[in-house]
């Protein structure tokens, strides 16, 4: 999942460090190959500053001569976050489809691997699904 810690490149319009989080592998695989990162609409961007504000992996910076937020570093923003299109009020942010996204899951075998975490976590004497289902209480 993680190769290593991020280079500082900078910081953002308030002072917070931009870390490069291209370089880091999402579940093995090199995060330049999936075009995961927000899209804006400007005919709908109000220019409000939340996605810009609200990214904790600085994928935006601030256009000030639009008053406009930009896409700066697409390839730091988290496979499969959308936290930006969700809280942007005018719908002006878009995303690749899930399916792009569960193409993606699947080559890179995400879902095995989160579970062999998970059970590498786990207690020794917990109960798979099948010893849930045949309790009383399953």
């Amino acid at each position: 999942m993680s190769g290593g810690e991020a280079p500082i490149i900078g910081k953002d319009a308030l002072g917070r460090p931009v870390k490069d989080l291209s370089v880091i592998p999402w579940w093995g695989v090199d995060r330049k190959d999936i075009e995961w990162y927000p899209k804006i609409n400007y005919d709908k961007c109000a220019g409000c500053g939340l996605c810009f504000v609200t990214c904790g992996r600085r994928v935006f910076e601030w256009d000030p001569d639009n008053a406009k937020p930009i896409v700066a570093r697409p390839y730091n923003c988290m496979v499969g976050c959308s936290t930006c299109a969700m809280l942007c009020p005018c719908d002006a942010i878009e995303f690749p489809d899930k399916a792009y996204l569960r193409r993606w899951v699947a080559r890179a075998r995400v879902v095995k691997k989160a579970f062999e975490i998970v059970d590498s976590i786990m207690p020794k004497n917990h109960l798979s699904e099948e010893e849930i289902k045949s309790t009383p209480e399953g």
